[in-house]
Protein backbone atom coordinates (compact mmCIF):
# COMPACT_ATOMS: atom_id res chain seq x y z
CA UNK A 1 0.00 0.00 0.00
CA UNK A 2 0.74 3.49 -1.13
CA UNK A 3 -0.05 6.65 0.40
CA UNK A 4 0.43 10.64 0.74
CA UNK A 5 -1.02 12.79 2.83
CA UNK A 6 -1.16 16.67 1.76
CA UNK A 7 -2.74 18.91 3.86
CA UNK A 8 -3.73 22.58 2.55
CA UNK A 9 -4.31 24.84 5.59
CA UNK A 10 -5.71 27.75 3.36
CA UNK A 11 -8.50 25.81 2.64
CA UNK A 12 -8.31 23.78 5.85
CA UNK A 13 -8.71 20.31 3.64
CA UNK A 14 -7.02 16.86 3.71
CA UNK A 15 -6.04 15.20 0.55
CA UNK A 16 -5.26 11.36 1.41
CA UNK A 17 -4.18 8.97 -2.13
CA UNK A 18 -4.04 5.19 -1.31
CA UNK A 19 -2.76 2.89 -3.93
CA UNK A 20 -3.03 -0.82 -3.69
CA UNK A 21 -1.07 -3.20 -5.61
CA UNK A 22 -3.08 -5.72 -8.11
CA UNK A 23 -4.24 -9.18 -6.89
CA UNK A 24 -2.21 -11.81 -9.15
CA UNK A 25 -2.13 -14.79 -6.87
CA UNK A 26 -4.60 -16.23 -4.95
CA UNK A 27 -2.47 -16.51 -2.32
CA UNK A 28 -2.41 -12.74 -2.12
CA UNK A 29 -4.70 -11.53 0.15
CA UNK A 30 -7.91 -9.51 -1.00
CA UNK A 31 -7.15 -5.77 0.22
CA UNK A 32 -9.70 -3.26 0.11
CA UNK A 33 -9.74 0.56 1.47
CA UNK A 34 -13.34 2.63 1.91
CA UNK A 35 -13.73 5.80 3.13
CA UNK A 36 -14.42 4.58 7.14
CA UNK A 37 -10.80 2.99 6.87
CA UNK A 38 -9.45 6.21 5.70
CA UNK A 39 -10.76 8.05 8.33
CA UNK A 40 -9.31 5.61 10.73
CA UNK A 41 -5.76 5.87 9.22
CA UNK A 42 -5.44 9.49 9.01
CA UNK A 43 -7.08 9.66 13.20
CA UNK A 44 -3.89 7.27 13.83
CA UNK A 45 -1.66 9.93 11.91
CA UNK A 46 -3.16 12.44 14.34
CA UNK A 47 -5.17 14.34 11.96
CA UNK A 48 -8.58 15.59 12.71
CA UNK A 49 -11.39 15.69 10.29
CA UNK A 50 -14.74 17.17 10.21
CA UNK A 51 -16.20 16.01 6.99
CA UNK A 52 -15.64 13.96 4.07
CA UNK A 53 -15.46 16.09 0.80
CA UNK A 54 -14.50 13.55 -1.97
CA UNK A 55 -15.06 9.64 -0.99
CA UNK A 56 -13.26 6.94 -3.29
CA UNK A 57 -13.33 3.08 -3.03
CA UNK A 58 -10.63 1.09 -4.00
CA UNK A 59 -10.40 -3.05 -3.86
CA UNK A 60 -7.20 -5.14 -5.37
CA UNK A 61 -9.65 -8.31 -6.62
CA UNK A 62 -12.14 -8.85 -9.73
CA UNK A 63 -11.60 -8.77 -13.35
CA UNK A 64 -11.12 -4.72 -13.17
CA UNK A 65 -9.40 -3.75 -9.97
CA UNK A 66 -9.80 0.15 -9.12
CA UNK A 67 -6.05 0.33 -7.29
CA UNK A 68 -5.69 3.79 -6.91
CA UNK A 69 -7.96 6.45 -4.97
CA UNK A 70 -8.64 9.58 -3.83
CA UNK A 71 -10.01 11.36 -0.88
CA UNK A 72 -10.90 14.93 0.57
CA UNK A 73 -11.36 15.72 3.97
CA UNK A 74 -12.39 18.92 5.65
CA UNK A 75 -9.91 19.08 8.98
CA UNK A 76 -12.07 20.54 12.15
CA UNK A 77 -10.66 23.73 12.91
CA UNK A 78 -11.14 26.33 15.92
CA UNK A 79 -14.49 27.30 15.44
CA UNK A 80 -14.76 31.23 16.84
CA UNK A 81 -17.10 30.92 20.24
CA UNK A 82 -20.00 32.52 20.37
CA UNK A 83 -20.04 33.65 23.90
CA UNK A 84 -23.72 33.60 25.20
CA UNK A 85 -25.53 34.72 28.72
CA UNK A 86 -26.00 31.81 31.16
CA UNK A 87 -29.83 31.33 31.27
CA UNK A 88 -30.86 32.24 34.37
CA UNK A 89 -34.35 30.28 35.78
CA UNK A 90 -36.68 32.25 37.83
CA UNK A 91 -37.41 30.42 41.48
CA UNK A 92 -40.99 29.12 41.46
CA UNK A 93 -42.22 28.78 44.78
CA UNK A 94 -43.71 25.74 45.80
CA UNK A 95 -45.62 24.74 48.95
CA UNK A 96 -43.18 22.99 51.60
CA UNK A 97 -43.48 19.43 51.76
CA UNK A 98 -42.28 18.31 54.94
CA UNK A 99 -44.87 20.43 56.92
CA UNK A 100 -48.03 18.04 58.13
CA UNK A 101 -51.47 18.53 56.16
CA UNK A 102 -54.87 17.63 56.78
CA UNK A 103 -55.42 14.53 54.55
CA UNK A 104 -58.44 14.61 52.74
CA UNK A 105 -61.64 13.00 53.62
CA UNK A 106 -61.62 9.66 52.58
CA UNK A 107 -64.67 7.47 51.41
CA UNK A 108 -65.38 3.98 52.93
CA UNK A 109 -65.98 1.35 50.27
CA UNK A 110 -68.96 -0.92 51.78
CA UNK A 111 -69.80 -4.35 49.92
CA UNK A 112 -73.56 -4.03 48.72
CA UNK A 113 -75.72 -6.39 50.79
CA UNK A 114 -77.82 -8.65 48.86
Amino acid sequence: MKKSIEIDKDQNTVTIEVSVDKRNYAKEPIISFRTKDIILLLEKEGIQIDTCLQSDTIYNTGRYPKTEGKWVFKVKGKQPKVSTKPILKEKIETEDLTTPTKPAMMHKKHKKRK
